[in-house]
């Protein structure tokens, strides 16, 4: 009997400490704190987090994104030959088509003219810039304004003595418009508000046509 009795004392630590390991392996919800299993996944779905580079994404909704489609270039040519007037010019224009209710840019241009009366001949170079910006209040109508600043070189030449007078120097002009729009092309009628005495524009209200591409 107490072989027996010192047996079961021995053996009884072994049975507490099975107790407390079986702890462990009770059956728990998958949100407990207690599982180890949910501990492990939330560690790796970190550690995917920190390893994933962080991607920036650009979109056309972007307002301080530049988009090439938007350019557009375009052309102000003039040509106008007859038996006492010539008119020859060129100027490259770019814009940028902000939305579809404003396009504005600049350009540069030179114009040749030549114009003889009975007692006079007179032959002008222009080169000049210009900044341009269109208003489109609806789809078919267009505002227009242009102020631009203008190197001159004019030439007078008497006929009767071949006495010839140098003038140059910069003239301002700030044309303004309104008119049809056609695709991106302008039909205007347009009006030169400065009026400088030597303004390559003409007097008074002018017709002006522009296209863009």
């Amino acid at each position: 009997m107490k072989k027996c009795c010192f047996l079961l004392l021995m053996l009884f630590p072994l049975f507490a400490t099975a107790q407390v390991i079986t702890y462990d392996t009770i059956r728990v919800s998958p949100n407990d704190e207690r599982n180890i299993y949910r501990r492990q996944q939330q560690s790796r779905r970190s550690e995917r987090v920190s390893d994933t580079p962080q991607k920036r994404y650009i979109t056309d909704e972007n307002p301080g994104s530049f988009d090439k489609s938007k350019l557009r270039f375009g052309a102000d040519l003039g040509l106008s030959i007859s038996r006492n007037y010539t008119r020859l010019g060129f100027g490259p224009q770019v814009g940028y088509q902000f939305n579809n209710y404003f396009m504005a840019g600049g350009g540069i241009k030179y114009y040749y003219t030549k114009a003889a009366t009975t007692n006079y001949v007179i032959k002008n170079n222009l080169l000049g810039a210009n900044l341009f910006g269109y208003f489109y209040p609806t789809r078919f109508i267009t505002a227009f304004a242009q102020p631009e600043l203008n190197y001159i070189r004019s030439v007078l030449t008497e006929k009767a003595n071949d006495y010839e007078e140098l003038s140059r120097g910069i003239v301002p002009s700030l044309v303004v418009g309104a008119g049809l729009r056609l695709g991106r092309s302008h039909i205007t009628l347009n009006y030169d508000l400065v009026r400088h005495a030597n303004s390559p524009h003409p007097g008074g209200f002018y017709l002006g046509i522009s296209a863009f591409f």
